[in-house]
């Protein structure tokens, strides 16, 4: 199959996953009722993502171009899904696909309706594409393998698939750097980072940087908008165990009732909680963010090349993970 005709096939799964599309609704309402973490808003969220960055022709054209892609001598790669934030391993799933190679998937057993009525869509619109995916239980007679998870997990990957070519990711974070400039609106977007999908996932961030003179009271004053967090009954009990934990400890920190900012040089913070640090100036701040960056996902700020606020939930085709270039390990193989 040409590469045309593939980005062809994707660009019309990404128009029939729309909001009226009553099957994809009804894998929504599966998605959540097996996994209360994984609702209906943020599954129209990812999906939403999905349509309008990753699967227009123009932009999986203008991506895909910037690789050789060999049309001879595809590839069986194995793929293992994480399960932190929904249909988090469909871009894994595109950068196989559309390098020509064919998927064998891993699902993560906490999400588990989504890529199987993906894959049934990819057969409907042509056979040939859509058998280029399988799902398993077990990754075997593989090529290479991506694979995402937890710092735990990585050691078993790089236990099993380490004589294979690899990428493994493990856990990260993303951090944001207020300057004290901030309009309200940007303040509001950081909201979205800091928020959505309960912040479970490597692009969420789990602190920032403030300076030494920086009003938190207003944090707390814009990010209302964000109190329909605590209707989830699972974040609902982790704020109650994590302030129980912070109260018992006596740890100096700032609440209402649907999350806590504790100061703190640590980095990864609990969910329901958002760790936050205080600097001086530019020199001590760039010293700090060096020392945390292998973990790092997504730095937001206002500064040229770093993440715009409010936008590391919505990646394009070129935000890889872990900064790893999966095209490139993929058309190079």
């Amino acid at each position: 199959m040409k590469s045309e005709q593939r980005l062809n096939i994707l660009s019309e799964v990404g128009k029939l996953l729309m909001s009226e599309n009553s099957d994809l609704q009804e894998v929504f309402a599966k998605t959540e009722e097996f996994n209360p973490w994984f609702t209906h808003l943020h599954c129209e969220l990812m999906v939403q993502n999905f349509r309008e960055q990753f699967l227009s022709f123009d932009k999986l054209n203008a991506w895909t171009s910037n690789y050789n892609i060999n049309q001879k001598n595809p590839k069986t790669i194995g793929l293992v899904f994480a399960g932190n934030v929904p249909y988090v391993g469909m871009h894994d799933l595109l950068s196989v696909l559309v390098s020509g190679n064919r998927a064998m998937v891993k699902l993560s057993s906490r999400d588990t309706f989504f890529f199987p009525w993906l894959h049934k869509l990819l057969l409907q619109l042509n056979r040939e594409f859509g058998q280029q995916i399988q799902f398993v239980e077990r990754l075997e007679k593989f090529d290479a393998v991506i694979a995402t998870g937890s710092n735990n997990s990585a050691r078993y990957f790089n236990a099993y698939f380490g004589k294979y070519p690899n990428i493994i990711r493990r856990n990260r974070t993303s951090i944001a750097i207020i300057n004290g400039n901030e309009t309200e609106e940007e303040l509001y977007a950081l909201g979205k980072d800091v928020f959505y999908y309960y912040g479970l996932g490597c692009r969420n961030v789990s602190k920032i940087f403030i300076p030494e003179l920086f009003d938190v009271e207003l944090l707390f004053r814009v990010w209302e908008d964000f109190r329909y967090i605590n209707d989830n009954t699972k974040y609902n009990n982790n704020f109650d165990y994590n302030r129980a934990l912070l109260l018992l400890n006596q740890t100096p920190h700032l609440t209402n009732d649907f999350f806590m900012l504790r100061e703190t040089e640590d980095l990864f913070s609990p969910i329901s909680v958002l760790f936050s640090e205080r600097y001086t100036n530019s020199d001590e701040l760039s010293s700090k963010i060096q020392n945390i960056a292998s973990d790092l996902q997504c730095v937001v700020s206002q500064n040229p090349g770093n993440t715009p606020f409010g936008q590391t939930q919505f990646p394009e085709l070129t935000d890889y993970a872990d900064n790893v270039d999966t095209m490139a390990f993929l058309t190079t193989l």
